[in-house]
Formats: structure tokens, sequence, C-alpha cells
């Protein structure tokens, strides 16, 4: 069955104005990849400056549990061990971590509201200098207490930095780059990963304070950059449609878009009458009404899979490798390695994206992570340097398919299921939510692996593993397939009720 065969089109418009409407995304499906981006390069290069913000919650995610194996901040911040090595408590690791998560709660919750009033572009650039003074907050702080009111703070930043970049990506985007330069966003982190991981490593010998102080730093580079880049950046023409400002609306795209290759006000209509099609009110409630609660359950799914998955644990792999007895010398090394692949994968991520659904790389790939993160728990049973260094080794495997498949598939599904009407109120949600899930195992995970706790080294494959099961199981029943649809199309499909095999047959 067709999607035109049980679309349903506004009673306000005749079969003809519908055609003409739907006519921009026919020859959009019809432009090859590379012609698109060229009609659309002004799109992808604000895309790419919008994800960077996205590095910025990489870089400081991986850096916080890189002290972890740090000497100097272990020793300054830590405990002494009966073997007289020195570790920080997991009470201050697990404070450490969790700032972040409660922090990126707090400002996905306000960020929904704020962008809808105020607009994408503006939000994110009052953010980005508000992290200046952030900054500031971590770089000079005395104590364990300042650090961690710090990392608080810094979350609430990333927590609008996690919705705006999705949001604005998979507004200002054509159908052909949207799932592309969605899963731009997982590459920001893995590029923020491995500049993290690159300067701690560098920094890493140093035997001052200048050893955690220099990757501290680093963070005003991010906002000098972006800022005065931003300035001039084009607002979300579907924020000016949604407010009505039909003619910021048509500037917007001319910015976005080679008006010499496109129909303008063609695109404009297209979206005009797709606002019309949904519903106006846009309250936060409306989210869990009718197929709206099914879109804002998919995208809560999308986000929350990650970590579920492990990717928690991503950023504890310098502490991981320090407990399976890796070499000192030789532990900030494999991690770059690690953020290396992972960079790589992402990288080749777009070739599935361009040729596969979303289910399919979904399903893949956790089943690929299941049957890692098992054998990990198997060999973590055994205690043994070689099997420890087994489990050191499954981590590749682990960030090889993870960026490759669920990381970056996550964000296309997160940005293009839910309705352009309540896009930021769903996205924030999903947010709120993902960074719950976060929570439980920024708190979790510490203990899980300190020396001092359950020290359970290799076995926390045994925690994802049934856990990666589950998501299997819902991706399976409840994730739709929508590949190559327009937001129009898209919005009919949840329109009528479908179970997601189903839904799959008919796109």
């Amino acid at each position: 069955m067709s999607i035109n065969s049980t679309s349903k089109t506004s009673p306000h418009v005749s079969s003809v104005e519908v055609t003409r409407i739907e006519t921009p995304t026919n020859l959009e499906r019809d432009l090859s990849l590379w012609e698109t981006v060229k009609i659309y390069k002004k799109a992808v290069f604000w895309s790419f400056v919008m994800c960077c913000t996205i590095i910025m919650d990489g870089y400081d995610g991986n850096m916080v549990p890189s002290f972890y194996a740090l000497p100097v901040f272990e020793k300054k911040y830590g405990v002494q061990l009966p073997s007289g090595d020195w570790t920080i408590e997991a009470k201050w690791q697990t404070a450490f971590l969790v700032g972040v998560p409660i922090g990126r709660i707090a400002g996905a919750v306000g960020v929904g509201y704020l962008a809808d009033k105020f607009g994408r572009k503006l939000v994110t650039i009052a953010s980005l200098s508000f992290m200046v003074a952030v900054t500031f907050l971590v770089f000079f702080a005395t104590g364990k207490e300042m650090l961690c009111a710090g990392w608080v703070i810094s979350g609430v930043v990333w927590g609008v930095f996690n919705t705006m970049a999705p949001t604005y990506v998979s507004e200002v985007c054509p159908i052909k780059l949207r799932s592309l330069l969605a899963a731009v966003i997982n590459l920001s982190w893995v590029i923020g990963q491995f500049v993290s991981t690159g300067v701690v490593t560098g920094t890493s010998t140093r035997t001052d304070d200048w050893a955690y102080r220099i990757p501290l730093a680093v963070q005003w580079t991010f906002p000098a950059v972006l800022i005065p880049l931003l300035i001039f950046a084009p607002e979300s023409p579907w924020w000016y449609v949604r407010k009505g400002e039909y003619e910021k609306a048509r500037n917007s795209l001319s910015r976005l878009a080679d008006p010499s290759k496109i129909d303008i006000d063609a695109h404009l209509e297209h979206m005009i009458q797709t606002d019309k099609e949904e519903d106006k009110s846009g309250t936060v409630s409306q989210c869990f009404v009718g197929s709206d609660w099914h879109r804002t359950e998919i995208c809560t799914m999308a986000y929350s899979i990650q970590p579920l998955s492990g990717a928690s644990i991503v950023s504890f792999f310098a502490y991981f490798f320090q407990l399976v007895g890796v070499p000192q010398d030789i532990i900030f090394k494999l991690t770059l390695g690690l953020t290396g692949l992972g960079f790589l994968a992402t990288l080749l991520s777009s070739i599935p994206i361009a040729l596969f659904g979303r289910r399919r790389i979904m399903l893949t790939g956790l089943t690929i992570l299941t049957v890692a993160l098992f054998v990990m728990g198997i060999m973590g049973s055994f205690n043994s340097k070689g099997t420890n260094w087994a489990s050191a080794i499954l981590l590749f495997v682990w960030v090889g398919t993870y960026d490759l498949t669920v990381g970056p598939i996550a964000y296309v599904i997160y940005a293009e299921s839910s309705s352009v009407r309540l896009r930021s109120k769903t996205i924030a949600f999903a947010s709120i939510i993902s960074s719950l899930v976060a929570l439980v195992f920024n708190i979790s995970v510490p203990y899980m692996l300190n020396e001092a706790e359950a020290n359970m080294r290799g076995l926390v494959g045994f925690v994802y593993g049934p856990l990666c099961i589950l998501c299997i199981i819902w991706v399976w029943f409840r994730l739709p397939e929508l590949k190559g649809l327009s937001y129009m199309e898209i919005d009919r499909l949840f329109g009528v009720e479908r179970g997601s095999e189903e839904t799959e047959k008919a796109v």
C-alpha cells in the first residue's frame, strides 16, 4: 500500500494545490546526493556549525572521567588505598558525573519554551555566552564542591545544545540530507571525545595542576569560534512559519538554498500547508495525546537506547583500562585509538544510512552490541590478565559497531519523528528522559567499576547485554520506518494506525 493512498489532505486545499505543494518534495527526491549538496550547501554549512555545539558536550563528557586516571588529579582530590595508590572515591566520581545529566534535565525543561519564543539561533548564542562564564567557575575551582557545582551548571548548557542542534538540523535540511546531517550530531560527540582524549593524553605526563587545568581551559575556544559564526546564521524557516512571519521564512529559505535552482515560494507553501494540517495547539501536554504520543515515545526511546546500550561506559575507557591492568604509559594512547575508531566509524555511518532503513540499522547494531557485551561479561568472569585484555579489546568492537549504527541512527530517528509544531518540546522531553537514564548509570557505573566497591571490570557486560535485548524487542515492535519521507508524509503516516511492520511495507 502506498503512502499516498491513505493520505488525508486538508479540507480547505484542493487536489491541484496539494499537488503543487508536494512538488518540491518530489523534486528533492529526484536530485542526486551531490546535486542536493550543491543546492543546499549553505544549509549544510550552518548545520555543521550548529552541530559543533555538541562537540563541547562530547569533550566535557569524556574529559571528566578521564581525570580519574590522571595521577595528579587523583592525588589532589582522591584518597590513598592500602596499596599506596590514589583513587577518587566512588561517591565523588558519582557526584562529578551526575552533575552533567542533572544539569541537562534542567536545561531541557526550559529550552522548549525558550526556543519556541525566541528562536533556535538566539537561544544557542545565549547559551554559548553563558558557557564562557561557567568555564571560569570550573577552571578556578578550589575544591571538589566547586568542581561539582560547575559541572552541574555546564550540564544546563549541554541540555540546550542537545535539543537545539537536532531541532535546527531537522528544520533546515532537505529530505536527502536530513538523515546524513542528523548523523553528524553523533560525529560531533565523537570529535569532542577525540579532542578531549588528545588533550588529556598530551598533558597526562605533567606533574602539576596544569595536567587537568589545560583541558579545562580548552573549553573557552569553542564559544570563541562559534558565537561569531552563529551571529550570521539564518534562523530556522520552520520557526518563522510557526510564528506566521512568512516573509522572514522566505528570506531564511533563500539563505539556506540556491534560489536560482529551487522554487522558494513553492517550498514555503509546502511548509505553510504542513503547518496548517497540524493542530495549532503546541503545548507540552499535546506530546502525549493521540499519534503524537507514539512520536514522543519514538524520540524518547531512540535517544535513551544510547545509554541503555552501553554509551555510559564510553567516558570510563581510560579508567577501565587502568582497572584491567593496562600500563599507565599506554592507557591514554589506547583511549585515543578508541576515539579515533569512533570517529572513522561515524564517518562511514553515512553509507548504511544512505542505503538502508532506520529499523534495519538499529536492529543490526543492537544485535552485534548484545553479543559483544555478553562475551565481555564472560571474559570478565575469569579475572585473569588475558581475559581482562580480551575485555578491553571488545571495547573496540563495541565502539566500532555503536558509532557505525546505533549512535548516529538514533539522532536521525530522534530528529525526524517529531511533529513540526511540537518538535522542540518533544526533543526536549526525550532529552530529559535520556538524561535521567544516563543519570542512573552515572551513579551506578562508578560503584560498579571502582576498586574499593564492586570492581566489576568486564562483568559490566552482563549489565548492558540484557538491556540491549530489551531495546531490540522495542525496535522490532514499535519503531516505524521513516526513511525518505517528507514531514508532511510523516504527519500523514502517523495519522493512521499502523504497526511497525505494516508501516515499513507502506514506506
